[in-house]
């Protein structure tokens, strides 16, 4: 029975081993999932470079059409003072046409600021695509490690896996059955190893009459509290 514990003992090992790599693999692609999503965040300052450079595009537009209207007034200005009669009317006419001209002077001002507002933006996009692509050259390497961890981590489970079966194949079929039931009721958890005389699982002291059957009979025992199989490794002379 001693040897059989400690077979068993050696397939909760394994199986421990197992969800480890299990979590490992499930927790992988979250992770790369969250490093693409932050990724893809930083590319919001050229986004918003480029957002501002098209709302100054449409603010020159807007400039360029209040001079065409302006132009329009004038014409009409110029018109209407051929017509005229009274010299007060010929210079009230040409007041209005010189405002006007005043205003197109000050609307193309405010376009060539416009203008070089338009060329540091533009440089300010180019800079954030160099920052960028140095940001996202990082992102996709730890991505990159990722995949390959991941791939590691699967054929790692393939291979444990196998060592499990190997494993079972040594187990006493009725301590198999056991521990088959038992993996189920215990969240994958059957075997508690024995530190001192306190359960590895519950942490509840054993009570020495259980722990003293434990040590001297190598008998399959159950912790009273956990109800989970208990084992301890029982050194030798020549160990001690």
């Amino acid at each position: 029975m001693k040897e059989g514990l400690d077979i068993l003992y050696a397939l909760q090992q394994k199986d421990d081993q197992l969800k480890e790599i299990e979590a490992v693999i499930k927790d992988i692609p979250v992770r790369i999932k969250e490093l693409e999503d932050e990724r893809d965040s930083r590319s919001d300052m050229i986004e918003k470079a480029k957002k501002k450079l098209q709302d100054n595009g449409e603010e020159r537009k807007k400039l360029e059409r209040e001079i065409v209207a302006i132009r329009d007034k004038i014409a009409k200005y110029k018109e209407q003072m051929k017509k005229v009669t009274t010299n007060k009317e010929f210079q009230g006419f040409s007041n209005e046409i010189k405002f006007e001209e005043a205003n197109i002077v000050a609307v193309e001002e405010k376009i060539i600021e416009k203008m070089i507002d338009s060329d540091e933006i533009m440089g300010g996009i180019r800079d954030a695509e160099i920052e960028f692509k140095k940001i996202a050259d990082s992102y996709n390497q730890q991505i990159k490690d990722m995949l390959s961890n991941l791939e590691y981590h699967k054929n790692k489970l393939a291979e444990e896996n196998r060592n499990k079966k190997e494993l079972r194949a040594r187990v006493d079929p009725k301590l198999l059955k056991a521990y088959d039931s038992l993996f189920v009721k215990k969240a994958g958890k059957v075997v508690s190893y024995v530190h001192s005389d306190f359960c590895g699982v519950c942490n509840i002291k054993i009570r020495p009459q259980i722990l003293s059957e434990l040590i001297l009979s190598g008998d399959l025992m159950i912790c009273e509290n956990c109800g989970r199989i208990l084992y301890k490794k029982i050194v030798d002379d020549a160990e001690a």
